[in-house]
């Protein structure tokens, strides 16, 4: 069985009101309901943002369909969907219009009932918020993500501010549904029970609000182990002395990370006296009579010195120069000057763009942008233009607009 808070469908008590012999403080029940009604109606920036989120879900729904944040992405749109139809405005401006006025009798009190349905309207418009909250910190993750690796950033800067608008709205609303609740709940014990009870039986609503939705842990909320890293170890040799001698700490550290290179330096490569000594043992020893003297190591070749772009060089293959042979095609925009002419460009052209040649004119078109302008060039052939210089004109202007204005 669904808990009251979850159940869309609820439907709301009688709208009545009962005799109270206890006199209670009316008017700041009403008050409360008076700022609670204020600042829902002023949620205009928060409707925007659901609809500028639904437009981008209808926008990318086929290119991030795949998408761990774009999926977070359209929960958080489906929670806004259903914070507008819970319509919580109008059941508390419902229960404020029963709370007696200043001219009226105070004797006169709305039910239990009536007051307990607020209450758990006021649970499930916080259970929202507070799932939009968590929903917007997990689609952050990834969106910020792709921004700092440069991946599709102009479409992912986008909802990623959207989404930290949304983020700070449903958190303030959050704060304000918990500060209603607190406010109305202990009106509950004052006001009369009348009737078939609302609520289930063994079920009793959260005394506080805030308590029950843990909103004391709500930045740990949402928080993956990976992407937030609250702890951060730190050396035990840069902590601070009795007299707060944090240069010197500091200094003792760096050194013995110099020390720790110059050994691994050591292992991997032979030092200076090696070399020395090396030489000094070469000098001795003679060979068939000649002794080997340091002059012979200073005529070694270092080499020439050359820029990176001519090393390049070196790695590219050569280009393959396409020579036209005596009587071969000659592909180009000149030779069309009828329908047989057209036809047969197309043709070539096409040719040239499966096998990849050099001579295609049209390598820097897409492939929908090549087929878009196939179609216009073909149906050009099949019109009956009597004069040539008309096909040879029509087809220069398409050229150009579908071709050459495109690159």
């Amino acid at each position: 069985m669904l808990e009251p808070w979850n159940n869309k469908n609820l439907l709301p008590p009688p709208v009545q009101t009962c005799y109270s012999d206890e006199k209670i403080d009316w008017r700041y029940l009403k008050q409360a309901c008076t700022n609670a009604v204020n600042i829902l109606s002023k949620q205009s920036p928060l409707h925007n943002e659901s609809a500028l989120l639904s437009r981008f879900i209808y926008k990318y729904d086929k290119k991030f369909r795949n998408d761990i944040g774009y999926r977070i992405f359209k929960k958080i749109n489906t929670t806004l969907r259903r914070y507008l139809m819970l319509n919580i405005i109008k059941d508390i401006e419902n229960f404020a219009l029963t709370l007696p006025n200043d001219t009226e009798s105070d004797e006169y009190l709305p039910t239990r009932q009536m007051l307990q349905y607020v209450l758990v309207r006021l649970v499930s418009f916080s259970k929202l918020m507070l799932r939009i909250s968590v929903c917007c910190k997990k689609a952050a993750v990834f969106y910020l993500d792709r921004v700092k690796r440069g991946e599709s950033h102009w479409m992912s800067l986008m909802p990623y501010a959207l989404l930290c608008r949304i983020w700070s709205l449903s958190n303030v609303l959050l704060q304000h549904s918990c500060s209603w609740y607190a406010q109305m709940y202990p009106f509950l014990r004052n006001l009369q029970l009348k009737g078939l009870p609302f609520l289930p039986n063994g079920y009793e609503l959260p005394v506080n609000l805030a308590d029950w939705l843990d909103l004391k842990n709500l930045e740990n909320l949402g928080r993956f182990q990976w992407a937030h890293k609250e702890i951060i170890k730190v050396d035990k040799i840069l902590v601070e002395d009795s007299e707060s001698n944090t240069v010197d700490s500091l200094m003792m550290y760096i050194n013995e990370i110099n020390k720790d290179n110059e050994q691994i330096e050591m292992k991997l490569l032979p030092s200076e006296p090696f070399l020395e000594t090396n030489i000094q043992t070469i000098e001795k020893y003679v060979d068939e009579g000649e002794v080997i003297s340091r002059e012979h190591f200073k005529g070694v070749d270092n080499g020439e010195a050359i820029t990176r772009e001519h090393f390049k060089s070196f790695f590219e293959q050569p280009k393959k120069e396409a020579k036209a042979k005596k009587g071969a095609y000659y592909h180009s925009l000149d030779r069309v000057t009828n329908t047989k002419t057209l036809a047969e460009f197309v043709n070539k052209e096409e040719t040239y763009r499966y096998e990849q040649n050099i001579m295609s004119l049209t390598n820097h078109l897409t492939f929908m942008q090549w087929q878009a302008l196939k179609t216009t060039l073909l149906r050009l052939c099949g019109d009956n233009l009597s004069n040539n210089r008309k096909i040879q004109r029509k087809f220069l202007q398409i050229w150009k607009k579908k071709c050459v204005e495109i690159s």
